[in-house]
Protein backbone atom coordinates (compact mmCIF):
# COMPACT_ATOMS: atom_id res chain seq x y z
CA UNK A 1 0.00 0.00 0.00
CA UNK A 2 2.91 2.37 0.61
CA UNK A 3 4.08 1.85 -2.98
CA UNK A 4 0.55 2.43 -4.34
CA UNK A 5 0.17 5.53 -2.16
CA UNK A 6 3.50 6.89 -3.43
CA UNK A 7 2.47 6.48 -7.07
CA UNK A 8 -0.98 7.94 -6.46
CA UNK A 9 0.73 11.06 -5.08
CA UNK A 10 3.58 11.57 -7.56
CA UNK A 11 2.19 10.07 -10.80
CA UNK A 12 -0.40 12.56 -11.97
CA UNK A 13 -1.00 10.76 -15.27
CA UNK A 14 -1.88 7.49 -13.52
CA UNK A 15 -3.97 9.26 -10.89
CA UNK A 16 -6.04 11.18 -13.45
CA UNK A 17 -6.48 8.11 -15.68
CA UNK A 18 -7.72 6.06 -12.72
CA UNK A 19 -10.19 8.76 -11.65
CA UNK A 20 -11.51 9.19 -15.18
CA UNK A 21 -12.01 5.44 -15.57
CA UNK A 22 -13.69 5.01 -12.17
CA UNK A 23 -16.10 7.86 -12.93
CA UNK A 24 -16.97 6.35 -16.32
CA UNK A 25 -18.12 3.07 -14.77
CA UNK A 26 -19.98 4.73 -11.90
CA UNK A 27 -17.52 3.91 -9.11
CA UNK A 28 -16.27 6.19 -6.36
CA UNK A 29 -13.35 8.17 -7.74
CA UNK A 30 -11.83 9.64 -4.59
CA UNK A 31 -8.15 9.47 -3.72
CA UNK A 32 -8.66 6.30 -1.66
CA UNK A 33 -10.27 4.54 -4.61
CA UNK A 34 -7.34 5.53 -6.82
CA UNK A 35 -4.90 4.07 -4.28
CA UNK A 36 -6.87 0.80 -4.18
CA UNK A 37 -6.91 0.69 -7.99
CA UNK A 38 -3.14 1.17 -8.19
CA UNK A 39 -2.64 -1.32 -5.36
CA UNK A 40 -4.54 -4.00 -7.30
CA UNK A 41 -2.32 -3.35 -10.32
CA UNK A 42 0.79 -3.55 -8.12
CA UNK A 43 -0.38 -6.81 -6.53
CA UNK A 44 -1.12 -8.45 -9.88
CA UNK A 45 2.21 -7.21 -11.27
CA UNK A 46 4.09 -8.68 -8.31
CA UNK A 47 2.22 -11.98 -8.62
CA UNK A 48 3.57 -12.30 -12.18
CA UNK A 49 7.01 -12.85 -10.68
CA UNK A 50 5.75 -15.79 -8.64
CA UNK A 51 3.90 -17.29 -11.60
CA UNK A 52 6.90 -17.06 -13.91
CA UNK A 53 9.16 -18.75 -11.35
CA UNK A 54 6.66 -21.56 -10.77
CA UNK A 55 5.80 -20.64 -7.18
CA UNK A 56 2.09 -21.56 -7.23
CA UNK A 57 1.61 -23.16 -3.82
CA UNK A 58 0.22 -20.11 -2.02
CA UNK A 59 -2.31 -19.30 -4.78
CA UNK A 60 -5.83 -20.59 -5.36
CA UNK A 61 -7.46 -20.71 -8.78
CA UNK A 62 -11.04 -21.06 -9.95
CA UNK A 63 -11.56 -22.01 -13.57
CA UNK A 64 -14.73 -21.05 -15.45
CA UNK A 65 -15.56 -22.93 -18.65
CA UNK A 66 -12.15 -24.60 -18.53
CA UNK A 67 -13.68 -27.68 -20.13
CA UNK A 68 -14.45 -25.71 -23.28
CA UNK A 69 -10.80 -24.93 -23.82
CA UNK A 70 -9.70 -28.48 -23.05
CA UNK A 71 -12.17 -29.80 -25.61
CA UNK A 72 -10.99 -27.18 -28.12
CA UNK A 73 -7.45 -28.45 -27.68
CA UNK A 74 -8.56 -31.98 -28.53
CA UNK A 75 -10.09 -30.98 -31.86
CA UNK A 76 -6.73 -30.17 -33.44
CA UNK A 77 -8.12 -26.99 -35.04
CA UNK A 78 -6.07 -24.51 -33.08
CA UNK A 79 -7.64 -21.42 -31.52
CA UNK A 80 -7.07 -17.73 -30.91
CA UNK A 81 -7.22 -16.68 -27.25
CA UNK A 82 -8.12 -13.01 -27.12
CA UNK A 83 -7.16 -11.40 -23.82
CA UNK A 84 -7.19 -7.87 -22.44
CA UNK A 85 -5.45 -5.60 -19.94
CA UNK A 86 -7.81 -6.80 -17.22
CA UNK A 87 -6.58 -8.91 -14.32
CA UNK A 88 -3.61 -11.16 -15.08
CA UNK A 89 -2.79 -12.42 -18.56
CA UNK A 90 0.22 -14.17 -17.01
CA UNK A 91 -1.93 -16.63 -15.04
CA UNK A 92 -3.34 -18.17 -18.22
CA UNK A 93 0.06 -18.14 -19.88
CA UNK A 94 1.92 -19.82 -17.04
CA UNK A 95 -0.68 -22.47 -16.31
CA UNK A 96 -0.47 -23.73 -19.87
CA UNK A 97 0.31 -27.24 -18.64
CA UNK A 98 -3.34 -27.60 -17.58
CA UNK A 99 -4.60 -27.05 -21.12
CA UNK A 100 -2.82 -30.09 -22.59
CA UNK A 101 -1.93 -28.06 -25.68
CA UNK A 102 0.89 -25.57 -26.34
CA UNK A 103 0.10 -21.87 -25.94
CA UNK A 104 1.94 -19.31 -28.06
CA UNK A 105 1.81 -15.80 -26.60
CA UNK A 106 2.07 -12.85 -29.00
CA UNK A 107 3.78 -9.90 -27.30
CA UNK A 108 5.25 -6.54 -28.26
CA UNK A 109 8.55 -6.35 -26.40
CA UNK A 110 9.10 -2.77 -27.56
CA UNK A 111 6.60 -1.68 -24.90
CA UNK A 112 7.88 -1.56 -21.30
CA UNK A 113 11.26 -3.00 -22.19
CA UNK A 114 12.72 -2.90 -18.67
CA UNK A 115 10.00 -4.96 -16.98
CA UNK A 116 9.79 -7.26 -20.01
CA UNK A 117 13.49 -8.09 -19.79
CA UNK A 118 13.03 -9.07 -16.14
CA UNK A 119 10.00 -11.23 -16.91
CA UNK A 120 11.76 -12.96 -19.81
CA UNK A 121 14.75 -13.78 -17.58
CA UNK A 122 12.42 -15.39 -15.04
CA UNK A 123 10.23 -17.37 -17.43
CA UNK A 124 12.61 -20.05 -18.67
CA UNK A 125 10.39 -22.77 -17.21
CA UNK A 126 7.09 -21.39 -18.49
CA UNK A 127 5.30 -23.89 -20.68
CA UNK A 128 4.54 -21.35 -23.38
CA UNK A 129 6.13 -20.10 -26.55
CA UNK A 130 6.60 -16.40 -27.15
CA UNK A 131 6.05 -14.77 -30.56
CA UNK A 132 7.55 -11.28 -30.62
CA UNK A 133 6.04 -8.53 -32.74
CA UNK A 134 8.95 -6.18 -32.12
CA UNK A 135 11.61 -8.19 -33.95
CA UNK A 136 9.93 -9.21 -37.20
CA UNK A 137 6.25 -8.46 -37.82
CA UNK A 138 6.07 -10.57 -40.98
CA UNK A 139 7.84 -13.44 -39.27
CA UNK A 140 5.36 -13.17 -36.41
CA UNK A 141 2.50 -13.56 -38.88
CA UNK A 142 3.99 -16.76 -40.28
CA UNK A 143 4.67 -18.08 -36.75
CA UNK A 144 1.06 -17.43 -35.71
CA UNK A 145 -0.27 -19.18 -38.80
CA UNK A 146 2.04 -22.16 -38.29
CA UNK A 147 0.98 -22.52 -34.64
CA UNK A 148 -2.73 -22.50 -35.49
CA UNK A 149 -2.21 -25.01 -38.30
CA UNK A 150 -0.42 -27.29 -35.79
CA UNK A 151 -3.57 -27.22 -33.66
CA UNK A 152 -2.05 -25.02 -30.95
CA UNK A 153 -3.40 -21.96 -29.13
CA UNK A 154 -2.26 -18.41 -29.87
CA UNK A 155 -2.89 -15.80 -27.17
CA UNK A 156 -2.93 -12.10 -27.98
CA UNK A 157 -4.21 -8.95 -26.28
CA UNK A 158 -7.13 -7.39 -28.12
CA UNK A 159 -7.71 -4.10 -26.30
CA UNK A 160 -4.65 -2.04 -27.22
CA UNK A 161 -3.28 -0.98 -30.57
CA UNK A 162 0.18 -2.46 -31.19
CA UNK A 163 2.98 -0.31 -32.54
CA UNK A 164 3.92 -3.05 -34.97
CA UNK A 165 2.63 -6.34 -36.22
CA UNK A 166 -0.66 -7.72 -37.56
CA UNK A 167 -3.34 -5.05 -37.87
CA UNK A 168 -1.20 -2.32 -36.31
CA UNK A 169 -2.60 0.31 -38.70
CA UNK A 170 -6.16 -1.07 -38.93
CA UNK A 171 -8.65 -0.15 -36.23
CA UNK A 172 -12.34 -0.68 -35.55
CA UNK A 173 -14.41 1.53 -33.25
CA UNK A 174 -16.78 0.02 -30.70
CA UNK A 175 -18.66 1.32 -27.63
CA UNK A 176 -16.80 0.97 -24.32
CA UNK A 177 -17.74 2.58 -20.99
CA UNK A 178 -20.16 4.97 -22.67
CA UNK A 179 -17.76 6.23 -25.31
CA UNK A 180 -16.19 5.12 -28.60
CA UNK A 181 -12.92 3.20 -28.35
CA UNK A 182 -10.52 2.04 -31.07
CA UNK A 183 -9.67 -1.67 -31.13
CA UNK A 184 -7.15 -3.50 -33.33
CA UNK A 185 -8.68 -5.35 -36.26
CA UNK A 186 -5.64 -7.62 -36.60
CA UNK A 187 -6.80 -10.50 -34.35
CA UNK A 188 -10.10 -10.79 -36.20
CA UNK A 189 -8.47 -10.59 -39.62
CA UNK A 190 -6.13 -13.38 -38.51
CA UNK A 191 -8.99 -15.52 -37.24
CA UNK A 192 -10.87 -15.02 -40.52
CA UNK A 193 -7.84 -16.03 -42.56
CA UNK A 194 -7.06 -19.06 -40.39
CA UNK A 195 -10.69 -20.17 -39.95
CA UNK A 196 -10.12 -20.79 -36.25
CA UNK A 197 -12.36 -20.23 -33.20
CA UNK A 198 -11.84 -17.18 -30.97
CA UNK A 199 -12.10 -17.30 -27.18
CA UNK A 200 -12.12 -14.44 -24.69
CA UNK A 201 -9.74 -15.17 -21.80
CA UNK A 202 -9.15 -13.34 -18.53
CA UNK A 203 -7.50 -14.03 -15.19
CA UNK A 204 -9.50 -11.96 -12.69
CA UNK A 205 -7.83 -11.11 -9.39
CA UNK A 206 -10.48 -11.54 -6.68
CA UNK A 207 -8.64 -11.27 -3.35
CA UNK A 208 -5.13 -11.93 -2.05
CA UNK A 209 -3.74 -15.08 -3.67
CA UNK A 210 -6.93 -15.90 -5.58
CA UNK A 211 -7.65 -15.71 -9.31
CA UNK A 212 -10.59 -16.66 -11.50
CA UNK A 213 -9.64 -17.97 -14.97
CA UNK A 214 -12.40 -17.28 -17.48
CA UNK A 215 -12.83 -18.74 -20.98
CA UNK A 216 -15.72 -17.62 -23.17
CA UNK A 217 -16.36 -18.50 -26.81
CA UNK A 218 -16.63 -15.38 -28.97
CA UNK A 219 -16.83 -17.04 -32.38
CA UNK A 220 -16.54 -20.65 -33.52
CA UNK A 221 -15.42 -19.36 -36.90
CA UNK A 222 -14.99 -15.79 -38.11
CA UNK A 223 -16.88 -15.18 -41.36
CA UNK A 224 -17.22 -11.80 -43.03
CA UNK A 225 -19.68 -12.54 -45.83
CA UNK A 226 -20.60 -9.84 -48.35
CA UNK A 227 -20.31 -6.86 -45.99
CA UNK A 228 -16.79 -7.26 -44.64
CA UNK A 229 -16.71 -3.97 -42.74
CA UNK A 230 -20.02 -4.53 -40.96
CA UNK A 231 -19.11 -8.10 -40.02
CA UNK A 232 -15.74 -7.03 -38.64
CA UNK A 233 -17.40 -4.28 -36.60
CA UNK A 234 -19.85 -6.82 -35.20
CA UNK A 235 -17.08 -9.11 -33.98
CA UNK A 236 -15.23 -6.23 -32.35
CA UNK A 237 -18.42 -5.04 -30.64
CA UNK A 238 -18.97 -8.53 -29.21
CA UNK A 239 -15.45 -8.50 -27.79
CA UNK A 240 -15.85 -4.98 -26.37
CA UNK A 241 -19.19 -5.88 -24.76
CA UNK A 242 -17.74 -8.97 -23.10
CA UNK A 243 -14.69 -7.02 -21.95
CA UNK A 244 -16.90 -4.33 -20.42
CA UNK A 245 -19.03 -6.90 -18.60
CA UNK A 246 -15.95 -8.44 -16.99
CA UNK A 247 -14.52 -5.05 -16.06
CA UNK A 248 -17.76 -3.91 -14.46
CA UNK A 249 -17.91 -7.13 -12.41
CA UNK A 250 -14.34 -6.54 -11.13
CA UNK A 251 -13.70 -2.79 -11.63
CA UNK A 252 -10.30 -2.61 -9.94
CA UNK A 253 -8.93 -5.20 -12.41
CA UNK A 254 -8.82 -2.74 -15.34
CA UNK A 255 -5.20 -1.83 -16.12
CA UNK A 256 -5.27 -0.35 -19.64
Amino acid sequence: YLVALYYAIVRGVARRASRDYLRRIGQRAGFGSVVRHLHTFAQVSLDRMFFLTGRWDSFRFEQRNHGLLVEAGKTGRGALLLGAHVGSFEVMRCRAHEFDVPINVVVDFSNAESITSVLRSLSHGAETRVISLADDALGAMFAIRAAIERGEFVAILGDRLPATGPGSSRTVTAPLFGDAAAFPAGPWLLAHTLRCPVYFVAGIYTRPNRYELHFELLADEVRFGDDRRAALAGYVRSYAAMLESFVRSAPLNWFN
